[in-house]
């Protein structure tokens, strides 16, 4: 689409996991009254999965509970694309209970692009790169002017495409992905590209560092795939999804869903387990002078928690073999995801390698594993609702903040989206606490502390993994995403018809009572107590405890009352932390700070806050090189108690 001069409320660039949810929020809660664009390279590649097909995992799982509780689109697409569903650590507290799927990833894409076609008509979409950025002081993209020489931040006014055409905008998001001067390594080989296939923007990386951003370097990896048809199965150990597969979404299997009615709609598809052998150790270990990552070719980090097989057999020295998960790409390819060993290898260790792994002897590689090393944004940059310090108006949003993965990218995509869309609502952003959403844990994190490696989500960076459970996103988030107008309003039906049937069975579980006075709702509490035991005690009135047991319309809401009343006690005491947190959060520091005039402080206090601007006393706290004597006299300055004069 040709336009020679137009002006959008939010300018979207990039169209991956970020970019959609960003155009996504911002297009629906601006409506008609809005426009909204998304340049991408490649219309068609809208959504797609550059690596692993699956979303959703450990602490992921919760972020797609979470991003559609609030009204996003993720979760919509996978349950409608998806071919296995699985909850994870089934066999351990609900506190780590997160639900995954494998996806069919070319119809993924498709529901992806479908959902945004179709749900968002003031969407604009383009076909380009944007290689410029304009602000209300236009010299500062010819290196002219650096963010030194000014007091106030510039304000964006647009973008610029590589078709030589030029947008009029009041808010940007970036979601750039590994697509920032963008350099992909297999062996010596060198390609210039954010993933196989596609070219990498460089005209963005310049513009961002006249504008005075500082930019660093991360790498990421992916794995070869394989042909089905050439893998022997026969032996290797099966991995099923779960017997009754659990939807990502609420609206999943009712007549308001966005894409079906029906769930699962696709038929489900089984993973193969196999593993890396002595032989396979030896052959890497032989060649790690012609892998990137050890011969000086790469020098940026990768992430330390979703190593290279060249990482594991280094790291991890005394280990015989590492799993690997053969996971289809589709329904309609033969397309096989070797999950375990991204590799940079040169091509014909890497052929070697697979062909030294039991099944896999003759499998023909079809796609061969890289790294891709390329520009990211230290976070000390974005403010806690993702818009920048240096220029307002501008956000980051997914790997140009430092993080991994498709959930990742897809939470800060929704909240640029949604900050965006408040800005031109000329309301104040949405920041989303640390006891309130694994997303809100995730900015918290990148906001105090600039990643040093690609940022993955684990339930061990929550102190609230207990009130973060998947089972309670609705809970703890639906009725936010109604009050900023991006969540349905069949949502808001579904929560309260939930809430009633919980409190109308607690109710029942509390009135009825063994003849030594114990209650169902006592009995349930034990950890050795089923649903299903409860059937053969002798409570009164009888037979309401069964009618409750066999009814399928509660069975999720059951498994949570048990969940709620088991861990009781562990919940009160996160609530109780989060209290004492929220006094520390509510004390915010005004935005413009002038924290370098605080000569009390330590000389590196004073750096690390005027480096990260933090927004409240308890952003400060978590901030590295910061004491309490520190917050005591910063709390001092904005309180009065002290003058800056």
């Amino acid at each position: 689409m040709q336009l020679e001069h137009a002006f959008f409320d939010v300018v979207v660039v990039g169209g991956g996991h970020a970019g959609a949810e960003a155009a996504w929020a911002a297009s629906r809660m601006l409506g008609d009254r809005g426009k909204v664009a998304m340049i991408t390279m490649d219309p068609h590649a809208i959504g797609r999965m550059s690596c692993n097909p699956a979303i959703g995992g450990l602490a992921k799982g919760q972020m797609v509970r979470e991003i559609d509780a609030l009204g996003g689109l993720m979760a919509h697409a996978i349950d409608f694309t998806g071919i296995q569903f699985r909850i994870l650590n089934r066999s351990k507290g609900p506190a780590v209970q997160s639900p995954r799927a494998q996806a069919d990833k070319y119809r993924y894409e498709a529901a992806v692009q479908q959902l945004l076609r179709e749900n968002c008509p003031n969407l604009t979409i383009l076909a380009a790169t944007a290689d410029n950025i304009f602000t209300d002081d236009e010299s500062s993209t010819a290196g002219a002017c650096t963010q030194s020489h000014r007091h106030e931040p510039r304000r964006i006014t647009g973008v610029e495409l590589s078709t030589g055409q030029r947008l009029s905008c009041t808010c940007v998001i970036l979601t750039t992905g590994t697509f920032l001067r963008g350099l992909m390594h297999t062996g010596p080989r060198k390609i210039e590209g954010g993933r196989i296939g596609e070219q990498a923007a460089t005209g963005l990386s310049l513009c961002l560092e006249r504008l005075g951003f500082e930019l660093a370097r991360l790498k990421t990896g992916t794995p070869p795939r394989l042909a089905s048809e050439t893998i022997n199965f026969a032996g290797l150990d099966i991995q099923a999804g779960d017997e009754i597969p659990a939807p990502f979404s609420y609206l999943s299997g009712l007549p308001d869903g966005l894409l079906a009615a029906t769930f699962p709609v696709l038929p489900q598809a089984v993973c193969h387990i196999t593993y890396t052998n002595a032989r396979t150790h030896d052959l890497i270990r032989a060649n790690l002078h012609r892998a990137p990552m050890y011969s000086g070719q790469i020098q940026s980090r990768g992430p330390r928690y979703c190593p290279s097989i060249e990482d594991k057999v280094v790291r991890f020295a005394d280990k015989t073999q590492h799993q690997i998960f053969l996971e289809p790409e589709s329904l309609d390819t033969n397309e096989i995801y070797c999950n375990g060993i991204s590799t940079s290898l040169p091509v014909d260790v890497q052929e070697e390698m697979v062909h030294s792994i039991t099944g896999l002897e003759k499998a023909k590689v079809l796609r061969w594993g890289y790294a891709v090393e390329y520009d990211f944004a230290p976070t000390h940059q974005i403010r806690s609702s993702l818009e920048t310090h240096r220029v307002r108006g501008l956000f980051f949003a997914g790997q140009i903040n430092g993080t991994s993965g498709y959930e990742e990218a897809a939470g800060q995509g929704l909240m640029a989206g949604i900050n965006a869309a408040r800005s031109i609502q000329r309301q104040p952003p949405v920041i989303l606490s640390r006891d309130q959403a694994y997303i809100g844990v995730m900015i918290d994190d990148l906001v105090t502390k600039i990643p040093t490696e690609p940022y993955r989500m684990f339930t061990s960076r929550a102190e609230f993994r207990l009130t973060l459970r998947s089972d309670n996103a609705d809970q703890r988030l639906t009725p936010l995403g109604r009050q900023i107008g991006l969540a349905q309003p069949v949502r808001e039906e579904l929560l309260s018809a939930k809430l009633t049937a919980m409190h109308s069975i607690m109710d029942q579980l509390q009135s009825s009572r063994r003849p030594d006075g114990t209650t169902a709702a006592d009995m349930i509490r034990r950890p050795d107590i089923a649903w299903k035991d409860l059937a053969t005690m002798n409570f009164q009135p009888p037979g309401r405890i069964m009618e409750l047991i066999q009814s399928t319309e509660h069975q999720a809401v059951l498994e949570q009352i048990q969940i709620e009343s088991r861990y009781a006690g562990y919940i009160q005491r996160e609530q109780q932390l989060a209290r004492r947190m929220h006094e520390l959060e509510d004390k915010v520091i005004p935005i413009g700070f002038n924290f370098s005039a605080l000569t009390e402080l330590r000389r590196e206090a004073r750096d690390a806050l005027v480096r990260f601007e933090p927004g409240s006393i308890g952003q400060a706290s978590r901030l590295e090189g910061i004491t309490p004597s520190d917050l005591t006299v910063l709390m001092m300055y904005l309180t009065g108690r002290k003058s800056l004069a």
